[in-house]
Formats: C-alpha cells, sequence, structure tokens
C-alpha cells in the first residue's frame, strides 16, 4: 500500500496574513520552543482563529473595511508562554501570559537560597524561620524557584493564563486591562468570546 506523502503544515505566507482580519502573534514558545514557556500558545493561537470566525469578527471586521483591509483595522491578539511577555500582549486587543503559582510545601528548606538567587523580583520571596515566604505583590507567577529548589519546599499550585484585553499603541496608547489570572483554557475562550462581542458591539456604534 502507497504510503501518502507527509503533509507539513507552514506558517502564512506575507500575502495571506496581509489579507487575514486578525493579527495573532505568539512568543517563540510556541514555534521553536523556549525553557521559559510555562503553557504552549500555539495550541491556543490555532482554536482562537478558529473561534473568532465562528463569531462572525472576520466578516464583521472585512465589510467595515469595504475591499480595503489596512493595519490597524485587524483585531491584534498576542500569545505569550511566560510572564516575559515576549509577544507583547500588554498593547493587544487580546492578549494573553502563561503563569505559575508557586506555593510553599512542608518538606524541608536547607537554606539553599537558590530560590532567592534566581528570582527577579527582588522580595518576591524570602527566607524566613527556615520556610520560604512568598509576597504574591511582587511575584510575576514565572516557576523560576519551583524549578531551582532541590528540596520540592516549593512547587508549583497551578499553572494558567494572564488575560488581558483592550490594550493599544497609536495616537492614543494605552495597556490593556487585567481580566482574569491564572486561566484555563476554556476560560480564555469565554474571556475572548466577551472581548469580541463588546468590540464588534463598540464598532456599531462608532
Amino acid at each position: 500500500m502507497k504510503k501518502e506523502p507527509l503533509k507539513i503544515a507552514l506558517p502564512p505566507s506575507p500575502e495571506e496574513k496581509a489579507l487575514s482580519p486578525y493579527d495573532i502573534v505568539i512568543c517563540r514558545a510556541g514555534t521553536t520552543g523556549c525553557p521559559h514557556a510555562i503553557i504552549n500558545p500555539k495550541t491556543i493561537a490555532d482554536k482562537i482563529e478558529t473561534l473568532l470566525d465562528e463569531l462572525g469578527l472576520g466578516g464583521h471586521i472585512k465589510a467595515k473595511a469595504m475591499g480595503k483591509l489596512l493595519y490597524h483595522m485587524k483585531f491584534k491578539i498576542a500569545l505569550a508562554g511566560c510572564p516575559n511577555a515576549c509577544s507583547q500582549p500588554q498593547i493587544k486587543a487580546f492578549g494573553i501570559s502563561g503563569q505559575a503559582k508557586p506555593i510553599v510545601t512542608d518538606a524541608p528548606c536547607i537554606e539553599c537560597m537558590k530560590c532567592i538567587e534566581i528570582c527577579k523580583e527582588e522580595g518576591a520571596v524570602r527566607i524566613i524561620g527556615a520556610r520560604p515566604v512568598f509576597d504574591y505583590n511582587l511575584c510575576v507567577l514565572c516557576d523560576d524557584c519551583a524549578e531551582a529548589c532541590p528540596t520540592e519546599s516549593i512547587v508549583i499550585e497551578k499553572k494558567g493564563a494572564r488575560v488581558m484585553a483592550r490594550g493599544k499603541l497609536g495616537r492614543h496608547p494605552k495597556l490593556a486591562d487585567v481580566l482574569k489570572e491564572l486561566s484555563n483554557e476554556d476560560e480564555v475562550y469565554e474571556s475572548l468570546k466577551k472581548v469580541v462581542e463588546e468590540y464588534m458591539q463598540e464598532a456599531l456604534r462608532l
């Protein structure tokens, strides 16, 4: 029996991207891989594009463009695998970044200080009374401390995504609002639905 040739999914060409009503950017965690990745943005990006079509956003944008789709008309999305947010979700109409919440366990801490050495957020983790202590107001939920801990005194309680929306550049730049922390995939899609519905309604009022 003759085998069918292996089909490899190629990234969209510049011409295809120019015609799309969406501008979806992912960090390298979803393409070449990244050691900091907490979530895989590529699988989410694929589902998001399908969801946008189901919601009718593509047709809505193309109708508004009246045959000439300019970049500023596109619905812009950025997905990042970790809090470093290399794809800049903070300035997009919709964006996510991976998160992992560290917690302290009953496993004895040997005070090796590796968690403090690796943490880039000064004061986010300290050793007090031979136990790690977190200041979650400073912690960015990156999972570095849990990865560095040799005794599992620190582990990850939950992984998910920070969901952001309504960010933009241009004449009046604005950082995105944080809608939800540590979201699972279903919660990401539910948040996106609400943002798209709001976006389309706002466009109809203009």
